[in-house]
């Protein structure tokens, strides 16, 4: 009976500390452990086990694309305008072109700077001397305006005088003829003011131009299809399109028209450079177009639009 108590009690006293919580063992294994001898660290900075090597390859590497995103901003700000064909600062690249030499402005013709004759303006009526513009409406040549100038109105008052029939002027009046002369003259005077381009709209403004450019461009004579001649009218006429959405840049039609014009120029342009390398690069210096403004993809968006029209 007393070694029974006696083993309770043993039991009772050791069962304590063999079940002791989980949290207090841990606890006290971690406050008797020894520390570690190093202890890992995170910071944002090279680890400091890192190679000479290795440092140096990675150094290298962040430089080389600092580079070259720089070298991408440098190329997107240099970035020709659609429009015009040549980057902003690049005016004389136009202002040398063959094209811009050979083209009538609207606002010159009809302020009459070189399009008429020191004639009507230096000389008053009566005083013999007869209206004759320096530029022509319809698309006529020079050629054309002398014969019906110069050659028309003799012939016509000498027919007028004569009749279908006659052949001498032995019987005929001086005085008629000379009325008939001078009725001719005034007929030749007005004829010559209807065909003079400052009396022209925009559209005889463009036969003219168009007539010039055919002149200058086309590799023979009449030549109106080459591809040199096509990107010259095409020149122009985005050229004035811009000036027009420039003064109504509300014109939301003539926008998709202007896009489409420089697509199409685009077009003509490499298909030239398939053609011909030395041809590509002289038609772009004679209407002032820089490669990189047709070259790759043609991007015309809203913001350069908005941009060309409102001046921003």
């Amino acid at each position: 009976m007393l070694s029974r108590t006696a083993f309770q009690l043993a039991r009772g006293a050791a069962a304590p500390t063999s079940f002791a919580p989980l949290a207090s063992t841990s606890r006290a294994v971690l406050l008797h452990s020894p520390a570690p001898s190093q202890q890992r660290t995170f910071s944002a900075s090279a680890p400091a086990s890192e190679s000479r090597g290795k440092r140096k390859t990675r150094l290298v590497r962040k430089a080389n694309l600092d580079k070259k995103a720089q070298l991408v901003r440098q190329h997107e700000q240099s970035r020709p305008d659609p429009v015009l064909g040549y980057a902003q600062g690049n005016q004389e690249l136009w202002d040398k072109s063959l094209l811009k030499q050979i083209l009538l402005r609207k606002e010159d013709v009809w302020a009459g700077k070189g399009a008429g004759s020191a004639a009507e303006e230096g000389s008053p009526a009566g005083s013999g001397e007869h209206y004759t513009p320096h530029l022509f409406n319809f698309g006529l040549k020079a050629e054309t305006a002398h014969q019906l100038s110069d050659l028309l109105p003799p012939t016509a008052a000498l027919r007028s005088t004569l009749g279908d029939q006659a052949t001498s002027v032995g019987s005929v009046m001086v005085s008629r003829f000379e009325d008939a002369t001078r009725a001719e003259q005034e007929k030749r005077d007005t004829l010559m003011r209807i065909v003079d381009l400052r009396n022209a709209d925009s559209k005889g403004i463009e036969v003219e131009n168009t007539r010039r450019i055919v002149e200058a461009f086309g590799r023979v004579p009449g030549d109106t299809a080459s591809p040199e001649v096509q990107a010259a009218i095409l020149t122009m006429r985005i050229r004035s399109l811009s000036s027009h959405l420039i003064a109504l840049p509300r014109d939301i039609q003539n926008r998709q028209a202007l896009r489409l014009m420089i697509s199409r120029r685009a077009r003509l342009l490499k298909y030239l450079r398939k053609v011909s390398v030395t041809r590509y690069e002289d038609v772009l210096d004679k209407i002032g177009v820089e490669p990189r403004a047709v070259e790759g993809e043609v991007v015309i968006t809203k913001e350069d639009l908005r941009t060309m029209i409102r001046g921003q």
